[in-house]
């Protein structure tokens, strides 16, 4: 089965650590490639026009982001800890999903259903708690986009590591196993 991939790397290293993570897992797949910090996207300042219409105020990027996730089945969501969350850039493209919640409990609009979802994180603390925050927004974005399957990667300790592809080769082995048996 082909799947149509997008990835969005919510990082402002374009080549940090989480994407060469990113990278590696999904070497032999064709996707799509956003970089959060590149987009122009205003933040959600809850003003409710999406509770009443089925639209945001704001005419920005996330226009053309949420139409490729509406023709993705898989999505995956790249992002390095920061103070346990996700980077301000990638929760601003994920706070905007709010018309998407709306739109589908609200106004009971056929909401964009996703097969795959995919997070790949890192941080430089040692404690795996610092990934509960990336955990709690991907539960939430399994029930936004009703996804089949969710898998999240993570690599703490990133600060201390010379090469996170060697340090961290058998997790990402593995990981990259099990995406290829749920998207081939």
């Amino acid at each position: 089965m082909s799947s149509k991939i997008l990835m969005i790397n919510g990082s402002p290293n374009l080549n940090g650590y989480t994407m060469a993570c990113a990278e590696k897992i999904f070497e032999p797949f064709t996707y799509e490639l956003l970089h959060a910090y590149r987009l122009n996207i205003n933040p959600c300042d809850d003003c409710k026009v999406c509770h009443h219409v089925l639209r945001c105020k704001h005419k920005d990027a996330i226009e053309s982001v949420i139409e490729k996730i509406k023709h993705s089945d898989t999505l995956i969501l790249v992002s390095p800890v920061y103070f346990g969350a996700m980077t301000d850039q990638l929760l601003k493209i994920i706070n905007r999903f709010q018309q998407l919640f709306e739109a589908k409990y609200t106004h009971k609009s056929t909401p964009i259903k996703l097969k795959n979802l995919y997070v790949i994180s890192t941080c430089a603390a040692p404690q795996d708690t610092m990934f509960d925050g990336i955990k709690l927004t991907t539960s939430i974005l399994k029930e936004l986009f009703s996804v089949e399957n969710v898998s999240i990667f993570t690599a703490n300790n990133t600060d201390h590591i010379t090469n996170i592809l060697s340090e961290n080769k058998s997790s990402i082995e593995q990981f990259s196993q099990q995406v290829k048996k749920e998207l081939e």
